[in-house]
């Protein structure tokens, strides 16, 4: 079988360059999986630094700090919702 070339670029130059858009894709769409993710409480205290505890964060939740989620009786919180709290309590930031 004869080659075939479709490009001027060495193959190990390619596949170095195909490696590394596939990562910067992949991340793209990790950090855009992550905005829309649940989080359970104490994820989202983990969350924080320096580090809150779920009295906490029950209570940012009940004086309208961060906004919660209940699912099948469950509380969640939303990771975007989270980060953009975080803007408004000054003190702590994500960990």
């Amino acid at each position: 079988m004869e080659n075939v070339i479709l490009s001027p670029i060495p193959l190990d130059t390619l596949k170095s360059e195909m490696r590394q858009l596939f990562r910067q894709e992949f991340a793209v769409q990790s950090k855009a999986d992550l905005q829309e993710k649940f989080l359970s409480p104490q994820e989202t205290a983990n969350l924080f630094h320096p580090k809150i505890s779920k009295v906490t964060l029950w209570k940012w939740t009940k004086d309208g700090h961060i906004s919660s989620h209940r699912i099948g009786g469950r509380v969640f919180y939303k990771y975007s919702e989270v980060m953009e709290s975080v803007q408004t309590l000054k003190k702590y930031r994500r960990a």
